[in-house]
Parts: C-alpha cells; sequence; structure tokens
C-alpha cells in the first residue's frame, strides 16, 4: 500500500517530477526475486477540498470549493525470466462554481523487462499522460523516465498529451561491470494554440562499474534531438557526464552525476526595429532568426535515508529542458526535500519542500521561481479504507505577466478504498 499512498497523498510533489530532463544515465536493469508472483492492487479516493486560487488567463483568479475523483490500478506480474508492470492513474475535479476549471488527469506507465541470457538483459517501457493542466499530472522524476511536458503553473487550461517509448539493452561482461544501450522517441502536444508542440528522440550510451561491495562508477552520453511544432526552431543537445553512487550504510544512499551538455539550437525571435524602419514599415516590432552553440551544466545529487519504517530523500538538479511550450528550451535549477513515515500504527505523515529557477534560453526570454510546500496526513480506518486531509501552497513569481508573487493555497481532505486483497498492499 506504501506505494500507492504516496502517488495519492503526495500530490503536492507532481508538478516537481515533470520536468522532462534530457538526462544521460542508463537504465539499470533490475529484476525481481526468482519465484513468480501475480500483484493486482486497485485502489479509488473521493477528495472534497478548497482551492485559493485556480488562475487560468480566460477565468481569472478567485478561490472555489472543489471534488475530486481519484484512482488507479497497480499490476505486476513476474518470473524467473520477466516482468510486467502496469501503473494507471487518473483523477477527476469538479469546481461547482467554476465549472469551467473542471479538469480530468490520466497517467500509465508499462514496464517489460526480459532477462535473454546470463549476460544479456532488455527493458521496453511506454509512458503516457494525459492533462487538462500542463503541470498538474504525476510523473516518474527519475532519469529513465523518460520525456514529460514541463506544464508550468497550472496557468493555461488546455489538454497536454505526451508520451514515451524507450527501449534499453543491457550487456554484463563481468558480475561487477555493465554496458547499457538505449533510445526512445517522443511527442508532446499541447492543444493550447499558443504553446509549442515538440516531438523529437534521444540515444544514450552507459557503462557502469562496481569497485566495491557498495560503491560504482559510471559514465554516460547521451543525444537528443527535438522539433517544435506551431514555431519555427529545434535543438540538439548532447551530454557527457560522469556519476558516482555510494551506499553510506544499511539504509543511507548517495547518488551523484556531473557533467556538461553541448547545446545547439535555432528558433525565432522578437526584436525592436529601427526607428526608421519602423516608420517605414509602419510597425515597431519584428522577428529574427537565431542560433545557439553553448555549453551548460548538467548536474544531478540525490541522497536517500531510511527512517524506521519511512524515508528521507533529498534531491538536487541543474540541467537543460523543454520550454514548457512557453519557450523553446530552459535551464532549471531544482531542489526538494521529501519525506514520508508512519506517526503510529493507523497513522501515517508525509511532506514535500521544493523549489526551482527557470531561465528560458529562446524564443520568448523570461525567468521565473517557484516554491512549494506540502503535508499530508493519514489514518487507517480498517482494512480497506484509510481517511486522509492534505495541504498545499505554491509561490510563483514570474519576470512578467499575470504571475508576480502569486500565492496559492489547497486545502482537502476525504477517503481511500482499497477493494482488494489487503495483505497485497
Amino acid at each position: 500500500m506504501k506505494g500507492i499512498r504516496l502517488c495519492l497523498l503526495l500530490g503536492a510533489a507532481a508538478a516537481w517530477g515533470q520536468a522532462p530532463t534530457l538526462l544521460s544515465r542508463g537504465e539499470r536493469m533490475e529484476f525481481p526475486a526468482a519465484t513468480a508472483r501475480t500483484i493486482f492492487r486497485p485502489f479509488a479516493g473521493v477528495i472534497s477540498g478548497y482551492d485559493s486560487a485556480p488562475l487560468t488567463p480566460v477565468a481569472g483568479a478567485g478561490g472555489g470549493a472543489f471534488q475530486e475523483l481519484d484512482g488507479g490500478l497497480d499490476l505486476v506480474h513476474s518470473g524467473r525470466r520477466a516482468s510486467l508492470r502496469l501503473d494507471y492513474r487518473f483523477g477527476l475535479r469538479h469546481y461547482p462554481h467554476l465549472s469551467r476549471l473542471d479538469r480530468s488527469n490520466q497517467a500509465v506507465n508499462l514496464d517489460a523487462r526480459f532477462r535473454l541470457s546470463r549476460r544479456w538483459a532488455l527493458a521496453v517501457r511506454d509512458v503516457g499522460s494525459s492533462s487538462s493542466f500542463g503541470g498538474s499530472l504525476e510523473a516518474d522524476p527519475s532519469p529513465s523516465a523518460g520525456f514529460f511536458p514541463e506544464g508550468g503553473p497550472e496557468v493555461f487550461h488546455a489538454r497536454t498529451i505526451a508520451n514515451t517509448a524507450l527501449v534499453d539493452v543491457a550487456y554484463f561482461p563481468t558480475a561487477r561491470a555493465s554496458i547499457s544501450l538505449g533510445g526512445d522517441g517522443f511527442l508532446v502536444e499541447r492543444q493550447h494554440r499558443g504553446l509549442a508542440d515538440v516531438a523529437g528522440w534521444r540515444a544514450r550510451a552507459d557503462f557502469a562499474y562496481r569497485y566495491g561491495r557498495r560503491k560504482t562508477l559510471s559514465a554516460a552520453y547521451s543525444f537528443t534531438r527535438f522539433e517544435h511544432s506551431r514555431s519555427f526552431g529545434g535543438a540538439e543537445y548532447a551530454v557527457y557526464a560522469a556519476g558516482h553512487s555510494a551506499r553510506l550504510g544499511k539504509r543511507s544512499e548517495l547518488d551523484l552525476l556531473a557533467g556538461a551538455g553541448l547545446l545547439r539550437s535555432a528558433g525565432v525571435r522578437s526584436v525592436e526595429l529601427d526607428p526608421e524602419i519602423a516608420r517605414i514599415l509602419g510597425t515597431s516590432r519584428g522577428a529574427e532568426v537565431f542560433r545557439l552553440r553553448t555549453w551548460m551544466p548538467h548536474l544531478a545529487a540525490g541522497w536517500t535515508r531510511g527512517l524506521g519504517r519511512g524515508a528521507l530523500r533529498v534531491q538536487y538538479a541543474r540541467m537543460v529542458s523543454d520550454g514548457g511550450g512557453l519557450s523553446g528550451l530552459a535551464r532549471q535549477n531544482q531542489v526538494s526535500l521529501a519525506v514520508a513515515m508512519p506517526a503510529a500504527r493507523s497513522w501515517r505523515w508525509s511532506g514535500l519542500l521544493a523549489g526551482r529557477s527557470y531561465r528560458s534560453l529562446d524564443t520568448l526570454l523570461y525567468d521565473a521561481s517557484t516554491a512549494a510546500a506540502g503535508f499530508t496526513l493519514a489514518r487507517r480506518l480498517g482494512p480497506r479504507l484509510e481517511a486522509v486531509a492534505r495541504y498545499h501552497y505554491a509561490f510563483y513569481h514570474f519576470d512578467r505577466g499575470l504571475l508576480r508573487h502569486f500565492h496559492r493555497h489547497q486545502l482537502a481532505g476525504g477517503v481511500v478504498f482499497y477493494p482488494g486483497d489487503p495483505a497485497s498492499y
């Protein structure tokens, strides 16, 4: 039940895991134990709450109550040489007094892994999402998760559809070394006419060597190519990185990745015209084609610590991402702290603190900073029922426009029902 509860109750973290980070780490080929097993875990929750300011350019800011239906399914089937995992999530929210802000979200993650021989393994995955608001859908923030849409601070009430297909092949020449080759194709469609779509592909390679019982060194390379529709432009991003991971104790692990990426892009941006030319043309602004070629830092770090039956996770990342439709490319700095643990036999709590700075690199140039904090408290009412209460605060600041020093509060409570076998959650 732990994984399902976190997905339902840490909704505050959803907007912080969606950056389409162009990471270069390969996929770790991990398989379950040799014993065959099948797990089927559906769940559903009914939530009511209050949103202080569901802002959109059309509706404007204004608080209102809402009702929400969440649910999903976890399906796991594993054997000696293959494993299959399906994760599905959905969410429906209704604002009785602001029905034009009603939303629906869906996310699916299909993961199939095959042990071809003692030295070869294959992983095939597909990750898809559909969201009424670009930044309101949960996603896997791991380097192997693929390419996700960066929806921003839930400003545009228009559907975003994203899909990524990934394939990884791993070769294990020795018990300590592994070589991984992979590729993926991605497509992001944004129905808001003012936002740019993106499509592309990525190739990557990773070499890892375990030089001690608890320490591993790795070297990675990736090349990503993506094109933007509804606007002229595209980009290529080649990343060279080295990583190190170490288990600091029985319940503590540190992961580090550092490198640089060569970014090459082309696009169109608006410029001020010379006054004499402006008088001749009858307009003060024009457009110019520009090209960008620069090296960018590529950094990621994560520390995990077990706390009793809970866990603490701290993460930092500095990298280049898709611009979320507002711009072609963006440079982001992200930091987050998440903790989840039981407070008593029937009580459990979790919390999140996160911050992000955002700088567009082409097209529409702007800076932005965002901070968020969330807290969830849950109490078990029975083997198949749980009561939840959660609070989420977000602060947005763009250098211009509607979101200058914009604050948002969300408070909600409800119940979650698990109809399957309680022992499987």
